[in-house]
């Protein structure tokens, strides 16, 4: 797997477990912008160009759709895949290094990075990368 791949995919396991905060965040601008925009507008019609604005709005559905991949490469992942997932890229504790993350799941190193590896081939395949 090429290495911007690798990076893009670390990145949006870093994000996953603040991707509700993200949700609710972006859906609130939303709000606000539609709102604000149309004041001459009935009630009516800027509840409908909200709706069609949340649900058309790509970063809201990209939000949605790397939830629901992530939250689906976990749970058909192995117990020890999710653990190491879990303590590399999902934990408060950034940093952990490869070698620590093996020392605490009892694996090699080499292990550890193969399996790693085949979570990031599942998860780029169910996200199209």
């Amino acid at each position: 797997m090429e290495k911007w791949k690798k990076d893009y995919l670390k990145g949006i396991l870093r994000d996953y477990p603040k991707m509700e905060d993200y949700y609710l965040e972006r859906k609130e601008k939303l709000l606000f912008h539609t709102k604000g925009t149309h004041p001459h507008s009935t009630t009516e019609t800027q509840n409908k160009k909200m709706l069609i604005s949340i649900s058309l709005d790509r970063q809201l559905i990209n939000l949605e759709r790397n939830q629901k991949v992530i939250a689906q490469c976990l749970e058909n992942a192995t117990a020890e895949t999710k653990e190491i997932i879990e303590r590399l890229y999902l934990s408060d504790k950034q940093k952990a290094s490869l070698d620590l993350v093996a020392d605490q799941v009892f694996l090699s190193k080499r292990q550890v990075m193969r399996l790693r590896d085949h979570f990031f081939e599942e998860l780029a395949e169910h996200l199209g990368i």
